[in-house]
Order: C-alpha cells, then structure tokens, then sequence
C-alpha cells in the first residue's frame, strides 16, 4: 500500500473538536501533526487508531501520550499481547531505549520517561504498517530526546507513521512532513521546513513561529559549538554532536540579518550570499524569503526593508549567530 488515506475524521458529530475531511500518510513517511495543546492532535490519533481496529488485526500499533502500565513487572508488561517473535523485538528495543535493566523490576518503580520508554518499545515491536506516536519524546530531555529519536526512525524503517507534537524540535528531528492543526482542523501541510519557514497565514506563524529547519552534516566540533555541511556552506550552530552525525540546524528569522554588501573582518561565522525571492509585509514586521542554496527566511522591521530598499531579486548577504542556531540530531534509519 502506497498511501493510507483517511475520510471525514470528525468528533463528535455536533460541534467537533476535530473535523479533517481528509488525512493521508505515504508508505515509509513520518507526518508529523504540530499543534498547540487542545487542537485536536491526541483525539485526531485516537479516531485513526478506531477506525484502523475495525475488523480482523489491527492495521496500526498506538502509544499514548501517558500509556498505562499493569501491576507485575516491566517485563510483562512489555510482552503482553505479543507473540515470541515480537517479544524478541520488543527486548532489544528495550535495551536501545535504556530500560533493559529495569525488565525485572515492578513496573510502578518506573519514572514518566521510563514509562515511555518501556511503552515506546512495545508499540514499535508491533509488526503493524502504521504506527501512530502521541508525544513520544515529551517526557524526556534533549539529549536523550535525539537518542530515542534515533532508535524510534530505524523501528520505523519502511513503515508509516503519524506522530503527534508541539515540540519543534522533535517535529524537526522526526518529521519527514508536518500538519499543522489549529481548532481541530488541519490549517497548513508540507515539508517541515517548509512549513517552519514559510507559515501559510497569521495564525499558523503565531503557532509554529517563524523559523529555519537547514539539513546537514557535522563535520567538525569544538566547544560549544557544531561545524555542519550545508551544502557548499559550513554553518556553525550550537551542539556537541560528532563528525559524521546528520542533524537539522533550526534558527528563528528573528536571528537572520539581511545585508546589501559583503560585512567585514568581525563578520559572523555565518555568512551566506543569497537572492531575495519573495518579501511579504505582515504588519509589525516583514519577512525576506532569500534563496541561499536552499530557502532562509529573515524577519526585519519594515524600516529595515525600506532603507535595505529590496526587491525580489536582489542579491543580498544573510547572516546568522551561530549561538542564535542550534543543531539537533536527526532521527534517520541506518
């Protein structure tokens, strides 16, 4: 199956609190669903998960967003429901999410992010085309966030997923595409820097922000900071990652600065030449859509624009802190 489709999710029936005429997910596609809390994201999943356990074996596997744990131990209630061969699975994603030591233990000894944990990699053991993740890496921090990410992508290989956040880093380091949901309707969708970086109205900018998603790879670090690969341009950004690891760098438009000349010696790391493709005036501020190899948005007061004097095509120099930009690590399939 290519695409899974889905028609007229909506609940309840009068005044919905989630009305989507129509949701589709392509074969191997993480889309994530990106909205403030009380959109719709977690009944949205809760409605795909119903309507795909109607009749014979259930088409997706579901983690919730604070999954229940039995009595017993962490080990039983990691296998329950599962066959041999995906208890197997299930113990060695157990061990790559880090509570392959707490197996033996009573399962209410466990943290939330344990918890989590031990749910995360009994849902992704489940042989099922489509895997639907509600607030996954919620409970945990950064650093381990990228980690579980990882391990999250490679259960996921070749598999569909639906994944719910309000988190964009986690929406940056999971997502392949992104819905954003507003009012329990879907209020943009499209590649996630895409939609990061070029909000379709007021309000989804006011949700999402405005900002940079740049894909790369570090190669380099030291101290504080990341030397990443993007395409014919080294950025440097905020991380620890090693050289080799793919990352998303993000950056807000806030922290983009839009010049006519080439800067000087004491010119940020960052500096990129580039051409204004498009300029939209959104009221208190106005953004600069530059085209640098790859899309950079600028947010600058419209007296900056006016005394910048620019017009689509111009040829313009973009720069960025690079303590402004932070590097996450992307979670990839190897």
């Amino acid at each position: 199956m290519a695409e899974r489709r889905f028609e007229d999710l909506r609940w309840p029936a009068d005044d919905p609190i989630v009305d989507i005429p129509e949701l589709s997910v392509q074969l191997g596609e993480r889309l994530i669903v990106f909205g403030p809390n009380g959109a719709g994201k977690t009944t949205l999943l809760r409605l795909i998960s119903a309507v795909e356990g109607e009749g014979g074996t259930p088409y997706a596997s579901y983690l919730p967003q604070r999954p229940y744990l039995f009595r017993g131990t962490c080990r039983a209630n990691l296998h329950l429901g599962l066959d041999a061969e995906a208890r197997t699975r299930a113990e060695d994603l157990a061990v790559r999410l880090g509570v392959g030591d707490r197996l033996d233990d009573q399962a209410r000894t466990l943290s939330g992010g344990e918890r989590m944990r031990l749910s995360m990699a009994r849902t992704l053991a489940v042989d099922t085309a489509l895997v639907l993740l509600d607030e996954p890496l919620a409970p945990l921090d950064l650093r381990d966030r990228e980690a579980v990410a990882a391990v999250i992508a490679d259960a996921l290989a070749g598999r569909s997923a639906i994944i719910v956040t309000h988190d964009r880093d986690t929406a940056a380091m999971l997502g392949d595409r992104m819905a954003v949901m507003i009012d329990g309707k879907i209020q943009q969708i499209g590649e996630v820097a895409e939609v990061f970086a070029t909000p379709s109205n007021d309000t989804v900018a006011a949700i999402v922000g405005v900002s940079n998603v740049i894909d790369g790879k570090v190669i380099a670090r030291g101290g504080a900071l990341v030397e990443v690969e993007w395409g014919d341009h080294r950025f440097f950004a905020l991380g620890d990652h090693p050289a080799g690891t793919k990352v998303k760098v993000l950056f807000g438009g806030e922290a983009v600065g839009v010049h006519k000349e080439p800067m000087g010696e004491s010119s940020p790391r960052n500096l990129f030449p580039g051409v204004v493709t498009e300029i939209r005036e959104t009221g208190r501020l106005a953004e600069i859509v530059i085209d640098c190899g790859s899309t950079v948005v600028a947010l600058i007061t419209p007296g900056s624009l006016d005394a910048l004097g620019l017009t689509a095509g111009s040829e313009v120099h973009v720069s960025v802190k690079a303590t402004a930009a932070r590097a996450v690590a992307v979670g990839e399939a190897e």
